[in-house]
């Protein structure tokens, strides 16, 4: 009984609002994205080619996780393609 008490005290400490993992996941890609516009903005064209890359493979994970809709995955890329 005790034992029990320990797993389920221990497991619901670790449980994030799925709110808060959303914003996470997307400012882990917001960043990841500023990261490789940065080291290529001085090059024009390797800039659009590596955020087209970035952009595919965000919106490729976004529609395989499960805390995203369609629709949310779609506002997402919106809001990265104008950055």
């Amino acid at each position: 009984m005790i034992i029990l008490f320990f797993v389920f005290s221990n497991k619901n400490g670790k449980i994030k609002n799925t709110t808060v993992k959303k914003e996470e996941i997307i400012l882990q890609y917001e960043n990841e994205l500023k990261q490789i516009l940065k080291k290529h903005e001085s090059n024009k064209e390797k800039r659009l080619q590596e955020k087209k890359i970035f952009l595919q493979k965000c919106n490729s994970e976004l529609s395989r996780n499960i805390f995203f809709t369609h629709e949310e995955s779609v506002k997402i890329i919106q809001r990265f393609s104008i950055l």
